[in-house]
């Protein structure tokens, strides 16, 4: 008797583990992508989370995150999406603009996959230290692109290959908007 309860208790106890296992193995359900989200400034950020561009990780640098509702444009169910990120690392004002560049093309790639995206502007903040030696962050560079010229691009890969050979490439699709004056003088 003992051993017919021992036995049962072993196989209950491998049936629970089989359960367990199979419940946290199965498949949950995907959110579905950012194209077919509401443009929210949390479904913007978590559509940005993770994306990589010049070694940054966009999610990580992300500052502010602006929504606004047809601001502008022609059609009322349209957004304008700026996206301000910090990066850390940030070696010269070539590569200040590289980053600017590589982290505005991965992000419009993604955001414009939405429908409802009609303009995204994206702000690259740096830190400035002016001749007395006061310290602040800073628009380093703002870049913009309208959803008629972010529908053109056939291969956003290639547009991102040539942007590192030469990120001035990427101003004939893209408006440079600003560029810091103590950037604009080095480069």
């Amino acid at each position: 008797m003992r051993k017919a309860a021992k036995i049962i208790g072993i196989i209950a106890g491998v049936i629970i583990v089989i359960v367990i296992i199979a419940a946290l193995s199965s498949p949950s359900e995907e959110l579905p992508s950012f194209s077919e989200q509401a443009v929210t400034v949390q479904n913007v950020r978590t559509a940005l989370n993770g994306l990589s561009g010049t070694n940054i990780e966009l999610g990580d640098s992300i500052t502010d995150i602006g929504v606004f509702p047809h601001a502008g444009t022609d059609n009322p169910d349209d957004f304008i999406v700026h996206v301000y990120f910090k990066p850390e690392d940030v070696w010269d004002e070539a590569h200040a603009m590289r980053i600017a560049v590589q982290a505005s093309i991965k992000a419009m790639e993604t955001l414009f996959q939405n429908e409802a995206v009609a303009e995204v502007a994206m702000w690259e903040q740096l830190e400035f230290t002016d001749k007395y030696g006061n310290t602040k962050t800073e628009t380093a560079v703002r870049i913009v692109m309208d959803k008629t010229t972010a529908d053109q691009i056939v291969d956003w890969e290639v547009v991102a290959d040539r942007a590192w050979s030469d990120y001035n490439t990427f101003f004939d699709l893209a408006e440079l908007q600003y560029l810091h004056p103590a950037i604009a003088a080095e480069l």
